[in-house]
């Protein structure tokens, strides 16, 4: 009887499946199973069965997808899977596995990879990262970090990986806090034994208009006018602490007392958004005091997904912001 655990391979396309057109062009066409026989060493670490939920660049994958795949992934492990690999595109690797993050709670480890170069040019890394990610979901003490991203023999927690560069190898970091684990010598080493739960619950579907406003040097509040004219939620990326230009502040206090869930982020990499070092219209502390939902430490990418949930599963935004 074998003692190798049952992982599931999920395709969703991305570099990593990619072939060339006829000038070189990268598209994705390689199914799961077209992975699995191009990675040497595969087989030897788990029995995988693969599956292939969408076939695209990951610059079209929307929240509706991402939906899908967490229900991919839940009727696996119901069927038996000890262990899940999503391959994906790098462009919006980071928002997927924090979606999962928030609508998955299964017990199994759960990672996404995908590759920096394509198959066809030297020095693919596509290989590589899936036998890395192989590793990971078939390593049970990964299950208490939630999904990760597994690039260049680096393990990274959802809520704090993001691609840091266009287009090197090494592209992904996770700001002010590293890598939770790495890949080495063959063996999963993680530096953390679990990350706190993103956890939100299973909606029907997610298919809620949630937009994201980013604010700039002299915005007013134009954007936020029509945002809320038709969006279910809104997220605000403001500058440092959590701040907008005063002429914007003024049609986001509108849309709070119309009825609109508003998040405020930070745009910058790493920090939270402070509570009341600042004051004055557009401050931190004058955005709170107007009914804005702190996003903590939370990303404005990120935000905009926890806030898409949450309202799903009818979540009191408040309450899925506390920290």
């Amino acid at each position: 009887m074998s003692t190798r655990p049952q992982v599931l391979l999920v395709s969703l396309g991305g570099t990593i499946a990619g072939v060339p057109d006829e000038r070189g062009r990268n598209a994705p066409a390689k199914t799961a199973a077209d992975l699995l026989s191009s990675t040497p060493g595969a087989e030897d670490l788990a029995e995988v069965r693969v599956a292939d939920v969408r076939q695209m660049p990951s610059r079209a994958i929307s929240p509706p997808d991402m939906h899908a795949l967490a229900r991919e992934i839940r009727e696996g492990v119901r069927e038996g899977c000890e262990g899940v690999v999503v391959t994906h595109g790098t462009d919006t690797m980071e928002e997927t596995a924090y979606a999962l993050a928030l609508m998955l709670d299964i017990g199994v480890p759960v990672a996404l990879t995908g590759a920096m170069r394509p198959g066809h040019v030297p020095g693919s890394d596509g290989p590589a990262n899936l036998l890395a990610a192989l590793r990971v979901a078939a390593t049970r003490e990964a299950a208490a970090l939630g999904p990760v991203v597994v690039m260049h023999d680096e393990v990274h927690a959802a809520r704090w990986v993001t691609k840091a560069h266009t287009s090197r190898v090494a592209a992904f970091a996770s700001p002010s806090f590293g890598p939770v684990g790495t890949v080495l010598e063959g063996r999963v080493r993680l530096h953390v034994d679990s990350v706190r739960s993103e956890f939100l619950g299973v909606p029907d579907e997610l298919s809620g208009r949630v937009e994201l406003v980013w604010v700039s040097a002299g915005a007013d509040g134009a954007l936020v006018d029509a945002t809320a004219a038709l969006a279910d939620g809104l997220v605000i990326a403001g500058t440092g602490g959590g701040h907008v230009p005063p002429a914007m502040a003024e049609s986001l206090q509108k849309a709070v007392e119309g009825g609109l869930p508003v998040v405020l982020a930070s745009r910058c990499a790493g920090g939270p958004v402070l509570e009341e070092t600042y004051g004055g219209v557009g401050s931190e502390s004058h955005l709170r005091s107007i009914g804005l939902v702190p996003a903590g430490t939370l990303g404005p990418l990120k935000a905009r997904l926890r806030l898409m949930v949450a309202l799903a599963v009818g979540e009191d935004p408040v309450e899925a912001f506390s920290e």
